[in-house]
């Protein structure tokens, strides 16, 4: 939580659910949540939150990214999604990824981010949050060589 509060990226009602989503992740994973971690110099740089998209065959979700600020543009969270898309890939034989974001200018650099790993803006629901704050939906497909 430590990690995730200086990253400055998430409200404080965003800190409470991935508080609890957390918990769930690493008390009760039979709820489906994932998490894959990235260390530097002994300490956590940052960390993924996904898991399976219940009722499909190769839709996965990633709920939460975070690395620490003195690791960002480095690298950590494009590995972080890599690692995502390797295990989901050999697991489906393929996967589609997809996430989702806040429409609000705060939320540029995240969307960048998104891009720079090859996600693509597939849809935008106007004001879903509230009066200026649109939900962003991100999709990645990735195919993989059997």
């Amino acid at each position: 939580m430590d990690l995730a509060t200086r990253t400055n990226a998430f409200s404080g009602p965003e800190l409470l659910v991935l508080e609890e989503v957390l918990g769930d992740c690493l008390s009760s994973p039979d709820l489906g949540y994932r998490i894959e971690e990235i260390h530097k110099e002994g300490a956590l740089a940052g960390f993924l939150i996904w898991g399976r998209t219940p009722m499909t065959q190769k839709g996965y979700d990633i709920y939460w990214i975070a690395v620490d600020p003195a690791f960002q543009g480095k690298g950590f969270g494009k590995d972080l999604m890599e690692r995502v898309e390797d295990t989901a890939s050999a697991e489906s034989g393929g996967c589609i990824l997809r996430l989702e974001t806040s429409g609000r200018s705060e939320y540029d650099h995240q969307r960048r981010f998104y891009h720079g790993c090859g996600f693509s803006e597939v849809g935008r629901i106007k004001d879903f949050y509230r009066d200026g704050d649109d939900l962003v939906t991100y999709v990645k497909y990735v195919t993989r060589e059997p």
